[in-house]
């Protein structure tokens, strides 16, 4: 994970700025926006951004989460945006990663989008911007 500290809209963020880039210029299946983003960075806490790649949507985010630097209580607000290759991820799949996220801090505001970006493959991608009290 990049652990510099950048700049984006006038807020510190630990981690690739261009993640921010890429979400608000995506469009796909369910779209995130520009204040999606705003209303993870505004929140109380540090911000970050992670990512996790693989074939398996669940294994993605489960790389990406890990790469945070703290416990899901940490966690404020979350944005997920879910980037597929050539095949779209079954419903079930992101239904299970909420249900997992509720059940470990049922306080965490979370926002998903969910885009096709062929340039993956057979693989997905999930990118995480997280608000973390530390």
């Amino acid at each position: 994970m990049n652990t510099e500290i950048s700049t984006w809209g006038g807020y510190a963020v630990h981690g690739d700025v261009k993640e921010l880039d890429r979400i608000v210029e995506s469009t796909g299946l369910i779209n995130l926006d520009k204040e999606d983003i705003i209303k993870v960075l505004s929140s109380d806490g540090e911000i970050f951004v992670t990512y996790g790649s693989n074939a398996n949507l669940s294994e993605a985010f489960k790389e990406a989460f890990d790469r945070l630097p703290c416990k899901s209580l940490q966690i404020n607000k979350l944005l997920i945006e879910f980037r597929y290759g050539i095949r779209q991820p079954d419903m079930a799949q992101i239904s299970s990663i909420s249900a997992t996220l509720s059940e470990a801090n049922a306080d965490i505001a979370v926002m998903w989008g969910m885009i096709s970006d062929e340039s993956l493959g057979e693989s997905n991608k999930v990118v995480l911007v997280a608000s973390v009290k530390i």
